[in-house]
Parts: C-alpha cells; sequence; structure tokens
C-alpha cells in the first residue's frame, strides 16, 4: 500500500537506496545513514552544467597529471567541507527541487552546506579519467566535491560515473 525510500540518488547514478514499505516507512528516523561511500569517476576536460555526463557541453583536451598529485590533491578533500550544492540536485528551495528551477532557467541562490569526507582513496587514474572511492557524511553531494577537487587539480571536468556503495551501518 505504501512504499518510502530513505533519500535520493542523482538521476545518472545508480547503487544502494534504502526502501521500505508499508509501515516500516516510519522507521527511517532511526536508521544512522552515516557513513554514505560512493564510486565516482571524474571526466577530465568534460564541462557540463549539471556537473554530469548528462549535459555535457564540450570536452577539452588536458594535459595529463602526474598519479601523485591526483592522490595529494583526493587526500586534501578529507574533513569539514563547505560548499553550494549543485543547482541541479534535489534539495528543495522554496518548496520546489532545485532541478526543476534549473530546467526552467530560473535563477536562484543555493545556501551553502558543511558535509564530512571521512576517507577517499584513487581506485585508478586512466587520463583524462580518475576513480575514487570516498566516504562522506549524510547530505553530502559528491558532484560539488568533484568540483573541488578539480579546483586543487586547477583543471575543469565532471563526473561520469557515480555509484552509491553504502548507506550507513
Amino acid at each position: 500500500k505504501k512504499v518510502g525510500f530513505s533519500g535520493t540518488l542523482d538521476p545518472f547514478a545508480k547503487g544502494v537506496l534504502l526502501i521500505g514499505m508499508g509501515s516500516h516507512t516510519k522507521l527511517f528516523r532511526f536508521l544512522d545513514k552515516t557513513t554514505k561511500s560512493y564510486r565516482a569517476t571524474l571526466w577530465l576536460g568534460a564541462k557540463s552544467d549539471s556537473l554530469d555526463s548528462e549535459m555535457v557541453e564540450s570536452v577539452e583536451i588536458l594535459k595529463e597529471r602526474s598519479k601523485q598529485e591526483v592522490e595529494d590533491a583526493l587526500a586534501s578533500l578529507e574533513g569539514e567541507l563547505e560548499y553550494e550544492p549543485p543547482i541541479f540536485s534535489a534539495k528543495k528551495i522554496d518548496g520546489q527541487r532545485a532541478y526543476n528551477l534549473a530546467r526552467d532557467g530560473q535563477d536562484f541562490e543555493m545556501k551553502k552546506i558543511t558535509s564530512e569526507v571521512f576517507d577517499v582513496k584513487l581506485i585508478n587514474y586512466n587520463h583524462p579519467l580518475i576513480t575514487f572511492d570516498i566516504s562522506v557524511s549524510e547530505g553530502s553531494y559528491i558532484r560539488s566535491i568533484a568540483q573541488i577537487l578539480l579546483e586543487k587539480l586547477d583543471t575543469i571536468g565532471t563526473l561520469s560515473y557515480l555509484e552509491r556503495l553504502n548507506e550507513g551501518k
């Protein structure tokens, strides 16, 4: 009769999403949904307003980075981060989803949030693709954290893959 879920995943993402049925949806408030773990692939040189592969506008050929540069930039993400969520996100702005407002071309401002990166690990770097695992607090936006990584590398890019591996305990 009733089905509910514990949160949202980006439309292009895949992976773990907790689902409850019937009266069990009332139990979500008791769940500790931190730590969330993701596997992400960052495509260096791709430009996209949505910060993912759904709206790629252009692709630049960029110089290759050293593996050490990438590992150092990833390691520097650990700890508390303050950033704006993506405008193409499920975050509500005056009762409406930000992605709907963005697709309609409306101007609005996203308030900064704070989240924590507990752990980040390079899985593979095969230029122009960086694949990494990241564990974060609930309410984190991996697309925005990927943009912080790009700033640290002084380059551009977008996520081409996102999978939630784990949600809480």
